[in-house]
């Protein structure tokens, strides 16, 4: 309850300071009115302990705040206008001897009790009171402090007020302004607190009006933060590019613009201030702000008839036949448009003859509609609409008077013309005579298309080292892929393989291949060796974790090879492939690593049959297959050795050209050094 009132009170507050509002003119730099009976000194002071400054015989009657706009050479800014009602405390002395005037502060104090002004309590000893009047062991002193605290922070910013009480302050009351500019920004509250040594402290919460109350006000639109920026778009070629134009050429703030279809819905950021020609519809608004202005809105677009146009071919209509729970005929249909639109939909029976008859009793208007910072949609559905072929019912779409057609799946005619169909059945009756003609060649080209078997491709996975060249990894999955494999490459799958990281992609292409009958192919290299040999010092010999020394591709495979032998399956899954490019040293099987010892091992292009006969397992039941199968292995065996040849022989004369290339540069320069050298002995 007490929150509610709480609230109620900021509300009024609000509504008070909106009808409140003026603008004063007002320099900033005289920031303290301060009545002749005062001598005035404003500094700040330390927030933690303001009431150890205050002091003085001085007594804080009350406290008003008051918004408003300060201007100085055409510049306005928000302020608050603090007013501070002060009651200086006579001495006692001067009590004593001026009884008289003594009754008459009495009765001006009692006078002004109802406004807050209390005067010193009559029992108060004369030490309390000469305890009282002492501010830095001068009675003629006194100190005040007022602090602001925004509500979107937990700390408050003081300032201390010092003055000299005179005697001719005493008995009065004392008007004390101050005008605040820090922290006070439009719809921000903020907390003001006087303290005063005979009164602890004294607060008021003021709202200062938001940007958009402001600005709403006849007599403060024209100020500067309530003019937005302007906003302007130009034709360039096949684009219109919305440029955001500044008034103020010096200024520094940053423009931000986003669209909005329509004067109503949501404004949603621009990607990119140009937009394509046939993406721009009538209905295309346009806001801008800056980060302390009003937003500018133009939809310089309006009543264009050539941008309308586009509202039309950007439209789209999708159906969907399902049914209810309760097994009810349902037609849905999704409306998809760059602009809101008055559209009118109906079901309609397609006929033979190519017409669309309306289902009557179903139609519909488009009004609720949703939107992202994509596309604009409206959906609805026709329950229980009976058809004898639910395929061919369409919707018709009404908008601005002119109708269209969209149908589920496209038009089929069901009578043909004895003009069209003679020349089909010639077409048919060639294309017979070709596929009977090609039988035996297509049928032992289908293992160069399926490796031999039934229902898919060969799977391979390519796994290397990083040190591997590149290029030479990615010819050689080529050459498998040419030969009818399905190749997976991390050099191939790099957005996939930063989606899912090296071990999700890797594990997850394992499991693929395996339910497939694929295998996974190590290309080996000396880095390949190396990381072998030190996976398995570090798992069996040092009983440690390798995944916390490299986390990539190769170590994923080293690790999963590294399981696989513990279920002493090794030869399971990967099969290790040696090109003849790489000088290795392992001519026996001590000289493999530990790790890899067991896996099949071929080397290319030399055994480059025994690979495939790897990569194919299956074996054909008669002994047509076979023939078949030895025919594509033939052949597929050739292919690969020569293409492994081939690639070797494109490094040799890429490595050759650059040595000649480098051993140019040398002659080319020692040249230059001998004329050089001849030159200076000249």
């Amino acid at each position: 309850m007490k929150l509610t009132w709480w609230i109620v009170q900021l509300l009024l507050m609000a509504s008070g300071s909106v009808s409140s509002l003026e603008r004063v003119t007002h320099n900033p730099e005289n920031n303290v009115i301060c009545p002749q009976a005062l001598n005035c000194r404003v500094r700040n002071t330390d927030p933690i302990t303001p009431l150890d400054v205050v002091c003085g015989p001085v007594y804080a009657c009350s406290l008003a705040v008051k918004p408003q706009l300060c201007c100085h050479k055409k510049d306005c800014k928000p302020c608050l206008w603090v007013n501070i009602q002060l009651s200086v405390i006579p001495d006692l002395k001067e009590e004593e001897e001026r009884d008289i005037e003594r009754s008459e502060y009495k009765e001006e104090s009692s006078g002004d009790s109802g406004s807050g002004c209390v005067s010193m309590p009559n029992d108060t000893s004369e030490d309390q009171r000469e305890e009282y009047s002492l501010c830095e062991d001068r009675l003629d002193q006194a100190t005040i402090t007022i602090c602001y605290q925004p509500a979107d922070m937990q700390y408050e910013r003081c300032k201390r007020l010092d003055f000299t009480v005179t005697s001719t302050a005493s008995h009065k009351l004392l008007n004390l302004t101050l005008v605040e500019y820090d922290g006070v920004d439009f719809g921000r509250t903020m907390k003001i607190t006087v303290r005063s040594f005979t009164n602890p402290c004294e607060s008021e919460i003021n709202v200062f009006p938001t940007l958009k109350t402001v600005c709403s006000l006849s007599h403060l639109k024209d100020i500067e933060q309530c003019k937005g920026p302007r906003v302007s778009t130009e034709k360039q070629g096949s684009v219109v590019k919305v440029l955001l134009v500044d008034e103020d050429e010096g200024a520094s703030e940053r423009l931000s613009l986003c669209m909005k279809r329509g004067r109503e819905g949501r404004c949603w950021p621009l990607p990119s201030n140009n937009i394509p020609l046939a993406s721009i519809t009538d209905c295309m608004c346009f806001q801008a702000w800056k980060n302390v202005s009003v937003r500018a809105e133009i939809c310089p677009f309006e009543n264009n008839t050539e941008f309308k146009t586009n509202v039309l071919s950007n439209m789209s209509v999708s159906l969907a036949h399902i049914k209810t729970n309760d097994g009810k005929p349902v037609l849905s249909w999704n409306l998809t448009v760059p602009c809101r639109i008055r559209a009118e939909l109906w079901p309609c029976q397609l006929e033979a003859d190519g017409k669309c008859t309306e289902v009557e009793g179903f139609r519909q208007n488009c009004n609720d509609w949703k939107e992202n910072s994509t596309i604009l949609w409206a959906s609805g559905k026709f329950v229980n609409i009976r058809s004898g072929n639910h395929q061919q019912l369409c919707v018709m779409l009404e908008v601005d008077g002119k109708i269209a057609r969209y149908c589920q799946h496209p038009l089929e005619r069901q009578y043909w013309s004895l003009l069209l169909l003679l020349p089909l059945i010639f077409v048919c009756l060639t294309a017979f005579g070709v596929l009977l003609k090609n039988k035996l060649k297509w049928s032992l080209g289908k293992w160069d298309r399926r490796c031999h078997s039934q229902d898919m491709m060969g799977q391979v996975l390519l796994l290397h080292s990083s040190a591997t060249d590149p290029q030479l990894v990615c010819e050689l999955g080529q050459l498998f892929s040419e030969l009818g494999f399905r190749v997976y490459l991390d050099l191939w799958n790099q957005t996939e393989l930063g989606s899912y990281g090296p071990a999700a992609w890797l594990h997850s292409k394992l499991d693929h291949i395996q339910k497939h009958g694929g295998k996974a192919l190590l290309v080996l290299s000396p880095t390949a060796l190396q990381r072998a040999e030190l996976y398995w010092k570090i798992a069996v010999e040092r009983q440690s974790n390798p995944a916390t020394y490299s986390s990539d591709i190769l170590a994923s495979a080293l690790g999963c090879i590294f399981a696989d032998r513990q279920k002493d399956c090794p030869a399971q899954r990967f099969v290790l492939v040696q090109l003849d490019v790489h000088e290795l040293p392992i001519n026996e099987e001590h000289d493999m690593p530990k790790l890899l010892r067991g896996l099949p091992l071929y080397k290319l292009p030399s055994q480059s049959q025994g690979l495939l006969m790897e990569l194919c397992l299956e074996s054909p039941n008669n002994m047509s297959g076979k023939l078949k199968k030895m025919w594509w292995m033939k052949k597929a065996q050739r292919k690969l050795a020569q293409g492994v040849q081939n690639i070797f022989k494109s490094r040799a004369r890429t490595e050759s050209m650059l040595t000649q290339f480098d051993s140019l540069s040398l002659d080319t320069e020692d040249t230059e050094e001998r004329i050089s050298l001849k030159h200076e002995q000249h």
